[in-house]
């Protein structure tokens, strides 16, 4: 069992590295068609395998709070970014609530599990997490059922926000487990160096489309 552990750790490590990589490449790239969607389609494919071996070591073996919230958090994004793409201006489906409830219902079982149970639990950066993740699925769910014309036309900004809250979650586990001594501000920084970026793109495509800013 130590073994398969050892292998999956390596596994999830070398697809975080490489999604962080791939991340700032399609970030980097003209915001069209081209390279930045190939890149962007390569930093889905690299996440889901962190995701598919994170969710895999929390069940299978004890696993850091934070490192599991991030891991719902960063599925959950990178999923509903993906499709936000996908959908533009349509409704979202009955499978894209589904996944909104399983992430949120998740999260809030795994959330008074381990704060009974661990001992390393840490409120400044679980329940930053957690509010995260709340946000983006009742956003989803409201806009769903209620308020789909309203917001369907910032497709493109909630675009914006969901893959980069995916790429400063692969930052905020990255720099906490490099700087452990510096936490929490190593794991809440990215978070925040996130926000900045979503607020920077935004405004661009706002500039682009001729709105006052």
């Amino acid at each position: 069992m130590q073994t398969f552990h050892s292998i999956n750790l390596i596994i999830h490590i070398s697809f975080g590295l490489a999604a962080m990589g791939l991340g700032v490449v399609a970030l980097r790239a003209p915001k069209k068609r081209g390279p930045h969607t190939r890149f962007g389609r390569y930093f889905l494919y690299a996440i889901s395998v962190v995701v598919g071996t994170g969710l895999m070591g929390a069940i299978l073996f004890r696993a850091s709070p934070f490192l599991v919230m991030l891991t719902l958090l960063a599925g959950y994004v990178s999923y509903a970014g993906w499709r936000i793409v996908r959908l533009r201006e349509k409704r979202s489906s009955t499978r894209d609530v589904a996944c909104a409830l399983l992430a949120f219902t998740s999260g809030l079982c795994f959330l008074g599990i381990a704060k009974v149970s661990d001992s390393s639990w840490n409120p400044s950066v679980i329940y930053s997490t957690f509010g995260a993740l709340s946000l983006v699925t009742t956003y989803d769910l409201v806009k769903h059922y209620w308020l789909h014309e309203s917001l369907k036309g910032g497709w493109l900004y909630e675009h914006i926000y969901k893959m980069l809250s995916a790429f400063s979650a692969l930052l905020s586990a990255f720099a906490g487990n490099v700087l452990p001594q510096c936490q929490p501000y190593s794991q809440l920084g990215p978070s925040v160096l996130g926000v900045v970026m979503m607020i920077w793109y935004m405004r661009q495509v706002t500039r682009s489309q001729g709105k006052p800013v």
